[in-house]
């Protein structure tokens, strides 16, 4: 695993790179958390087939910080990750968000459809929002006086490496406050999910059965909002919101089948049709 940073526009966002192939995976992380989320499955991937690249948002692990909320948002997340592929030379890539990131990317697919070749939704935030419940920021800043934890991960398994968790929640330690705050409102005020109609890229949906965080039917609600052509789904059994920690090996595999099969078949089928 590489760590560097990228320019995106006026911030530097750290970046976890792994492998040599010709397949690039461009991730995208959540709410509490960090490129590094990504770790674990970026290393079950065949290096000689990809290239994956884990971007920490503005603000996360050692990425730059912006002392403005409002600067903490899935479009100004979007705009950085749109400089970063501009910086990096991406193009024909495979795009994955996770959680809040999961917005991210489809904000971002939204505005540059025309930069990447696919789309894979991992657990991701709410589409069409939330309600915030009054004084929501309160409880925010007492978590933050006594260390704000990382989301749900299924941390108990024993095969998760204790210096791996350690590490990540190292990184959330370090969010800002005004990540946290600007993020759930931004998150809270999403309207994406009646433009899901708009891609026509390959999209794959992929989900926990038990995620509490965003629900199930959330991201079936996500799933059923896309082209009937370019969608799929993967349903984890037992699983929670992080499938990029609790099932790392299986969830490399599923991305690498949608990547060398459903991604290539799709295409084919868009190329001959008169």
């Amino acid at each position: 695993m590489q760590t560097d940073f990228v320019q995106a526009g006026d911030v530097k966002l750290q970046c976890f790179t792994h492998g040599e192939g010709s397949e690039v995976v461009l991730l995208v992380h959540g709410y509490r958390s960090s490129g590094r989320i990504w770790r674990l499955m970026q290393e079950a991937l065949d290096t000689t087939r990809f290239r994956s690249i884990a971007l920490s948002n503005r603000g996360a692990g050692d990425s730059a910080r912006t002392a403005s909320e409002a600067a903490y948002t899935v479009e100004s997340f979007a705009q950085d990750l749109y400089a970063a592929v501009q910086t990096l030379g991406l193009r024909d890539f495979t795009l994955v968000g996770h959680s809040m990131g999961g917005a991210t990317v489809t904000q971002f697919a939204l505005d540059h459809p025309e930069c990447f070749k696919a789309l894979v939704l991992l657990n991701p935030a709410p589409l069409n929002g939330r309600t915030l419940p009054e004084n929501w920021e309160q409880p925010i800043r007492e978590e933050f006086a006594r260390g704000w934890a990382s989301e749900d991960m299924g941390r108990h398994g024993p095969h998760v490496p204790a210096a791996f968790l350690q590490a990540l929640q190292a990184d959330v330690a370090r969010n800002p406050l005004e990540r946290a705050i600007g993020g759930r409102r931004s998150m809270a005020a999403l309207r994406l999910r009646q433009r899901l109609a708009e891609l026509h890229m390959p999209v794959l949906v992929i989900g926990g059965d038990k995620d509490t965080t965003v629900g199930v039917h959330n991201i079936l609600a996500e799933y059923l909002a896309l082209p009937e052509a370019q969608r799929f789904l993967h349903i984890f059994h037992d699983i929670g919101h992080s499938p990029n920690v609790e099932a790392a090996t299986r969830l490399a595999r599923v991305l690498t089948r949608f990547v060398s099969q459903t991604v290539p078949q799709c295409r084919g089928a868009v190329a001959s049709t008169p």
